[in-house]
């Protein structure tokens, strides 16, 4: 028996298993997420795609309710069902399908090789184990470490995250630990088996500005160690701004937009993309530069607007938004946006926002810099 009463399993290691020619690390395919209720179907996630590699950092980005921690919870296998059901699509983690893995085969993946840091962490903790047997229960489930040595880890990975004297704290139970120090023992947990995928939900919400740049510093260089993937689920665009190769905007259930940094921030070509820019507080707010909210608010998942989502909210909407489905717009390099008007390059160019004058954003790496960080050709 472990930690939190959970035996040993003898699940396969799907880490060392190689990755399937033709296929990702991981792959979403077109998922639907909807969840039965008495008033309706929800739509929570409605039609997400996207492929991710070692090395490699995508940003999720969208307001609350766009179905952003929804789509991960669905590929930790951790939406109840009922009243949740997958009404379409896929997930594949190194070829093989989670959606389709048993309970038993699923609790060998989380926590060891796909690993999850949850936006609340006073409900992910239990309040009757010490930190220290929590932080443990993953090592030696998955890793089969002693008791002693898996303790010994969890003090130092309470230091990593910044909590001071952690000899002692690794023996305190969570309600001794502030808001943000439990997040940061979220963090910790997520960290511990060196997964191959990390999702970070919202991980630096409750961090001050210092533990947050520090946060961000120790996932990445848990990568460039590690070569893992990482998915930063966030709504706020600034926080992505300086770590994902690419990004992907939520808006209610679907993906509105796709692209690499870049594109997302100098050459975005969705209204709601816009929005999110103006949103962002620049260092030279003025008249030239207002702080400009995005008026009105997200549409009720159960009874989701005919034609374009985003219309009843966006600026630019015409008649022809408000009765028909957008199509998705897709440029060479695989940017697309979901927008009756993204393929109008004038359009694009008289109403985007002007992000780059005022935001530095590092360039792209290139495929020979994410090798390097262990990631694999695409």
């Amino acid at each position: 028996m472990f930690g939190l009463g959970l035996k040993k399993r003898n699940t396969q290691d799907l880490r060392n298993t190689p990755i399937p020619e033709g296929h990702h690390l991981l792959e979403v395919n077109d998922l639907k997420m909807y969840f039965h209720t008495e008033d309706g179907i929800v739509k929570a996630v409605n039609g997400v795609s996207y492929t991710l590699d070692r090395g490699e950092t995508l940003g999720v980005v969208g307001e609350s309710g766009s179905g952003k921690s929804v789509t991960s919870l669905t590929i930790m296998g951790l939406i109840p069902m009922p009243p949740g059901k997958v009404e379409g699509g896929d997930v594949l983690y190194r070829g093989k399908s989670l959606i389709s893995m048993s309970e038993e085969e699923l609790e060998g993946v989380r926590g060891n090789d796909i690993a999850m840091i949850f936006q609340d962490p006073m409900t992910s903790l239990n309040p009757v184990y010490t930190i220290g047997r929590q932080l443990s229960e993953g090592m030696r489930l998955h890793k089969g470490m002693s008791k002693k040595d898996a303790l010994a880890r969890s003090v130092e990975l309470l230091r990593m995250v910044g909590i001071p004297n952690p000899e002692q704290r690794v023996q305190e139970y969570p309600h001794e630990f502030s808001g943000g120090m439990r997040q940061r023992v979220m963090i910790a947990m997520a960290l511990a088996c060196e997964p191959d995928i990390l999702i970070a939900d919202e991980p630096t919400t409750a961090l001050d500005v210092t533990i947050q740049a520090q946060i961000i510093e120790l996932m990445e260089e848990m990568q460039q160690k590690n070569g893992n993937a990482i998915i930063m689920i966030t709504h706020d665009l600034g926080v992505v701004a300086d770590i994902a190769d690419k990004i992907m905007v939520m808006y209610a259930g679907s993906p509105v937009e796709f692209g690499s940094r870049d594109e997302i921030f100098y050459a975005p070509m969705h209204p709601y993309t816009w929005g999110l820019n103006r949103s962002i507080p620049e260092p030279e707010i003025g008249e030239k530069h207002p702080l400009t909210p995005i008026k009105g608010n997200p549409p009720s998942l159960v009874d989701l607007p005919e034609g374009c989502v985003f219309a009843p909210r966006c600026p630019y909407a015409t008649e022809k938004c408000f009765k028909e489905v957008p199509p998705t717009y897709v440029t060479e390099s695989g940017h697309y946006a979901k927008c009756h008007y993204s393929g109008n390059a004038e359009f694009v160019r008289a109403n985007a926002p002007e992000t780059s004058r005022t935001r530095k954003v590092a360039a792209t790496p290139t495929e020979d810099e994410r090798l390097k960080k262990g990631g694999r050709a695409s």
